[in-house]
């Protein structure tokens, strides 16, 4: 799996809505200006602007194919940020902070059961409250993947 670092600059050119639904299009290949303004129903200055913002932060890149036309594509980076990358490590975090969740609430409640003498733990409502936050965060961490897959599936065509 290929690590991307992001700064500043690409978290803000991610931030917009349609910078990615401009990412979106150009995964499908390179497009003109006037083809993703088209595609998009949005005017040209707006697409014009903001894929500015996507050359600059280095996720599209110009292309010059000969003519007076200038194409727009993807670059790795971009590529990168449109595969399944982020299903992974929002799976994955949500998974991690169930099973710590648990953990923690069983460990809690077992050391209760046994008097506060289980290998030198007490019962604490701190850990208790604290296994079920993190429980509670990966249910909504999970929540969320499915809700931005169900949603990106049929609202993004």
């Amino acid at each position: 799996m290929r690590i991307i670092a992001l700064n500043a600059r690409d978290l803000k050119a991610l931030s917009s809505g349609v910078r990615i639904n401009i990412l979106k299009k150009l995964n499908t290949g390179s497009k003109t200006l006037r083809n993703l303004s088209e595609e998009l129903n949005l005017p040209k200055s707006t697409v014009h602007e903001n894929l500015a913002v996507l050359v600059e932060s280095g996720f599209v890149e110009k292309v010059n194919v000969g003519n007076k036309w200038v194409h727009y594509r993807l670059t790795e980076k971009g590529k990168a940020i449109l595969s399944g990358t982020k299903v992974v490590l929002i799976l994955s975090l949500a998974i991690l902070n169930c099973t710590a969740g648990i953990a923690e609430i069983y460990i809690s409640l077992r050391s209760s059961h046994a008097g506060g003498n289980l290998k030198g733990t007490s019962f604490s409502a701190q850990n208790a409250v604290f296994g079920l936050l993190l429980l509670l965060s990966g249910t909504l961490l999970l929540f969320y993947l499915f809700y931005s897959l169900f949603y990106s599936k049929y609202h993004n065509r």
